[in-house]
């Protein structure tokens, strides 16, 4: 008992790591199972920061302007030539604009290319500055049109303005929505908080129990190796529990309607089986000669959890769904417990699986933690008999 209250000990040294990847995975949990409701039917047109200067001072001209910003944001006041150059090189501004003398006029004789006349700058590499140009040559041909027609100047950028308005016209296709995939979603992303979490929080725990000085200190004591061991394994597999159950309860926020049903007990049951699994999975780590824990060892450990956490989310469904992956992917994942995780997981939520459907999955997913067990407690023995010898 006395090893275990130690284990809790030494965890709060380590709460820093805990608490960051908890908090990132509360976050991401919050956003899968969010209920907020965002602007679904509306279409907002993108407005960039415009640079003009009117050199015409003409009806036309100030249409125009009125129209762009409408349109987008004007920047006011004087600027020198290297002073616009600068704005554009850091984006602070879109377009710089220059209308010249006369414009006004060659815009009431009929000029066929009166954009032409405009002297624009902007960022080739960007597409905003062909956009901007498109709307200047789109209401420019709209007034001369209407006014063709009969129309005057004011007539005619009203009709034009009322034509180009797109958030009148364009409607954004709302998404059907399925009610049992943001509970899906949110169990699919358990497996990086649970191995992230544990990982962050156990390994150097462990770490620091295996250290020779601490270990020699124990095998001298009347407390036994074996006893220690099984307080070690207690305390993680509380740590454990206390974690995944937390999470379970996060991702159940996107389907309280699911709670204590059918696929919700069997995917509290996956979530759990693959804890089991990647406690294995730390133990064997730990009990490899990789210098994990030594020099840097908080920074180790961080290092192996992103490596492992990352690539087996990656690779097991957890961030992709197994259904976008490519079948190399899928053929490297069938050895990592989180694509039986994911299997598991779409089989309960989307096909109604019953408890004999998944088992080979759970199935699979404990044996990849009994060997993980096995090939630790192998090294572990070698490595102390070698010691002895």
């Amino acid at each position: 008992m006395h090893i275990y209250k130690s284990f809790f000990k030494v965890v709060r040294h380590y709460k820093i790591g805990i608490i960051m990847y908890a908090a990132i995975v509360m976050v991401m949990l919050v956003a899968l199972t969010g209920t907020g409701a965002g602007t679904g039917d509306k279409v907002f047109q993108k407005k960039y920061t415009l640079y003009i200067v009117d050199n015409d001072k003409s009806e036309v001209s100030e249409a125009l302007l009125g129209f762009l910003s409408e349109k987008h944001h004007l920047k006011e006041g004087p600027y020198s030539d290297d002073q616009i150059k600068d704005l554009l090189y850091y984006q602070h501004i879109s377009e710089y604009i220059v209308i010249p003398e006369g414009f006004g006029d060659a815009v009431l004789s009929g000029d066929k290319e009166p954009a032409k006349l405009i002297r624009a700058e902007y960022d080739e590499a960007l597409p905003r500055g062909i956009f901007i140009n498109m709307q200047i040559n789109e209401y420019l041909n709209g007034i001369m049109d209407y006014m063709e027609r009969g129309f005057s100047l004011s007539e005619a950028d009203k009709k034009v303005k009322d034509a180009t308005d797109v958030e009148k016209f364009v409607t954004m296709k709302e998404k059907e929505e399925i009610p049992i995939e943001k509970i899906y979603t949110a169990f699919q992303f358990l497996p990086f908080g649970i191995l992230s979490i544990i990982f962050s929080g156990v390994m150097p725990v462990i770490l620091s129990f295996n250290d020779t000085e601490r270990k020699n200190r124990i095998s001298v004591s009347k407390i036994k190796m074996t006893s220690r061991n099984v307080s070690l394994v207690l305390g993680a597999a509380t740590l454990s529990v206390f974690v995944t159950a937390a999470l379970v309860g996060l991702a159940s926020l996107g389907g309280k309607e699911y709670l204590f049903t059918k696929a919700w007990w069997l995917a509290t049951a996956n979530a759990f089986i693959y804890t089991i699994s990647i406690t294995f999975l730390l133990s064997m780590i730990t009990s490899l000669p990789l210098g994990i824990g030594k020099k840097g060892g908080s920074n180790t450990t961080a290092f192996v959890t992103n490596i492992i956490g990352l690539s087996f989310s990656f690779l097991g469904g957890t961030f992709v769904d197994l259904t976008v992956l490519g079948d190399k992917v899928n053929a490297i994942g069938r050895f990592i417990p989180n694509y039986w995780y994911s299997v598991a997981g779409r089989k309960i939520w989307y096909d109604g699986a019953g408890f004999a459907d998944v088992l080979p999955a759970f199935g699979i997913e404990l044996l990849f933690g009994i060997v993980c067990l096995s090939v630790g407690l192998v090294f572990t023995k070698f490595f102390r008999e070698g010691k002895q010898g």
